[in-house]
């Protein structure tokens, strides 16, 4: 009888429980906002871009572990995209590609990172980042009265990017009952739209983080994308 309450207690809880935006309040796109609902409105524009790169977590078994290297961003005339994580050796851990329809390619990968819910979990991640494979429009502008909340609507669950004073300031990646993914970014410029010169990626499903810091030195041509 007690297994059957406890149970139907976690089950009553579960139902209602609050979802994660519930106190979130829709508005119009342009009001006090001075921004789009067009995702192609954000996405960064840059040559390339070079960042100190920290990895951290913990295994199923609980044994903790942590990479650490240089993250470099290029994009080419040709639209075409690249991400090269390196360790400080010059030794590759991963190299991502996209053509310019935006279609994903692992150009290089070692072992113990060449599982596909990993490689889906990283390619999601500076998709998300980059603006790739969006849908062309926003389905729903908010705000909670101190940021602002662009929705657009994934094949599974949906991101919102926060802004503040027209600076992205976040990007959240949820369903409807909680977040799986939470990016913190400092460092946006508000004139045109730019990569963060910090980045904190918190996988809270798959208990990881991401670290990135931009170095000042982004003509740095120690990864290699050919």
């Amino acid at each position: 009888m007690r297994s059957f309450l406890f149970v139907s207690g976690l089950l009553l809880w579960g139902a209602c429980a609050p979802t994660p935006y519930k106190d979130l309040r829709q508005v119009a796109p342009t009001e006090h906002t001075g921004l789009s609902d067009r995702a192609l409105s954000y996405k960064p524009s840059f040559d390339k871009a070079l960042y100190e790169c920290v990895v951290e977590g913990k295994t199923p078994l609980g044994k903790k572990y942590r990479l650490s290297g240089l993250l470099f961003l290029k994009q080419f005339e040709d639209g075409t995209d690249r991400v090269v994580f390196q360790s400080q050796m010059g030794n590759t851990f991963f190299d991502f590609g996209w053509d310019h329809e935006d279609q994903f390619t692992v150009h290089r990968i070692i072992a113990q990172m060449d599982k596909p819910a990993l490689i889906a979990t990283l390619r999601k991640d500076f998709e998300l980042l980059l603006f790739k494979n969006l849908p062309e429009q926003a389905s729903g502008f908010y705000t909670d009265g101190n940021y602002h909340y662009l929705r657009f609507e994934l094949s599974k669950g949906f991101v919102y990017y926060l802004f503040q004073n027209q600076q992205m300031r976040g990007i959240e990646n949820a369903d409807e009952k909680r977040k799986v993914v939470v990016m913190q970014l400092n460092g946006t410029a508000s004139e045109a739209p730019s990569l963060a010169s910090h980045i904190h990626i918190a996988h809270l499903r798959a208990g990881f983080t991401i670290r990135l810091t931009k170095l000042e030195n982004e003509n740095s041509n120690d990864a290699t994308t050919e």
